[in-house]
């Protein structure tokens, strides 16, 4: 038996999550990958409530990848009672459990780094994602 088995916390940003259906990134399989380490996927309510409200007026083919989101979401992620709005829901529960942090929006990565959260982010360059830690 492994005793020094490492489970991480990642939290994901409606970015990232929509960017699994706009762009056919396979965000979880480069997540697993970067983290090394088995992890528990999590979004905060009010990114379910962001999905929920882009899937219901978002703009065509925003409102198919929210909904597609949405759904992948409740079935695979676990969901974090956490308040304010879906960047500050963020930034405080990774902050507090010491979770990684998977976003494609630049002012978000800038707020969590000035916090000191790992962080996960699209290389624009490579179409990749890259970590701002070592896994």
């Amino acid at each position: 038996m492994r005793s020094n088995l490492r489970i991480e916390c990642v939290v994901f940003d409606t970015s990232a999550l929509l960017s699994m259906f706009t762009r056919g990134l396979r965000v979880i399989d480069q997540v697993i990958s970067i983290v090394n380490a088995p992890i528990i996927p999590v979004v905060t309510y009010p990114i379910i409530n962001e999905l929920v409200k882009l899937s219901n007026l978002g703009r065509p083919g925003i409102n198919k990848a929210a909904s597609n989101a949405l759904d992948y979401v409740l079935s695979n992620f676990s969901i974090a009672n956490a308040e304010g709005s879906p960047d500050d829901s963020i930034v405080e529960f990774s902050r507090r459990y010491g979770c990684i942090a998977v976003t494609m929006d630049t002012k978000l990565l800038r707020r969590l780094r000035e916090v000191g959260v790992r962080t996960i982010y699209l290389r624009a360059s490579s179409n990749r994602l890259e970590a701002d830690f070592y896994g």
